[in-house]
């Protein structure tokens, strides 16, 4: 009866892996048989699935190899499995880098399209402006003579706080552009891979628009994330 009830539930796990989670079995083999990354890649071809699994080790199938990989402790019982597997796979993807978000996601660049991103994107355009061409606030100037023709004293502390905010303002954005390049857009990289153009665009967009590019990137990264429906265990 035991060996029977077991049998069933590792007929469960393997269907359920098998038909759900092929991300996780492939990220198995990244992680802990140095398998390349672009094994979790869509245009990927490799047939792979887990042809056994006890308290042990997981068998898995690739094209016509079988693999083994240990439980390290052993299971008490296949019952386990679940908390076990997500725990291997929560450990792979931070061992390599990725995440489940990625694998099926093409990245694309999202230009700012609400009324809040366009007021935001103008009024950093404005600013620019008043940084690079600060005379723009004196007596004579565009700015001066059109929209601060009533506010002189605001245009002339605005002046007086254009040479240390523009110091400010290039280098936060330059640390933020840094940041962007080394920890977003390398690791998308490699998986799922990122157009050249597409990427100089939104490094360009941080370097430009700072944080609300970042939050742009993020609401691109959730719209196609719901678009592929990804599951969790």
């Amino acid at each position: 009866m035991a060996s029977s009830q077991e049998d069933a539930v590792r007929t469960r796990i393997l269907n359920h892996m098998n038909k759900d989670h092929v991300y996780d079995t492939k990220l198995y083999l990244i992680h802990r048989l140095q398998y390349p990354k672009s094994l979790l890649l869509p245009s990927d071809t490799s047939t792979v699935r887990i042809s056994d699994i006890r308290t042990t080790h997981i068998t898995i199938a690739i094209n016509d190899e079988i693999k083994e990989i240990p439980f390290n402790p052993p299971m008490n019982s296949l019952s386990d499995s679940r908390v076990r597997l997500v725990e291997m796979t929560r450990e792979a993807e931070k061992a390599v880098g990725v995440d489940r978000d990625q694998v099926s996601i093409k990245p694309v660049w999202l230009p700012p399209q609400t009324s809040s991103e366009l007021s935001v994107f103008f009024l950093l355009l404005a600013a620019m402006y008043i940084m690079f061409f600060p005379t723009t606030l004196l007596p004579g100037g565009f700015l001066r003579s059109t929209i601060l023709k009533d506010y002189g004293n605001i245009a002339e502390l605005m002046y007086r706080q254009t040479s240390w905010a523009s110091w400010l303002y290039i280098v936060l954005h330059i640390g933020e552009t840094g940041w962007f390049i080394s920890n977003t857009l390398a690791r998308y990289r490699a998986i799922p891979g990122i157009d050249v153009g597409v990427a100089t665009l939104w490094a360009l967009d941080v370097l430009l628009n700072g944080y609300p590019a970042v939050a742009r990137w993020k609401k691109m990264v959730k719209r196609q994330k719901s678009k592929s429906g990804k599951k969790d265990h």
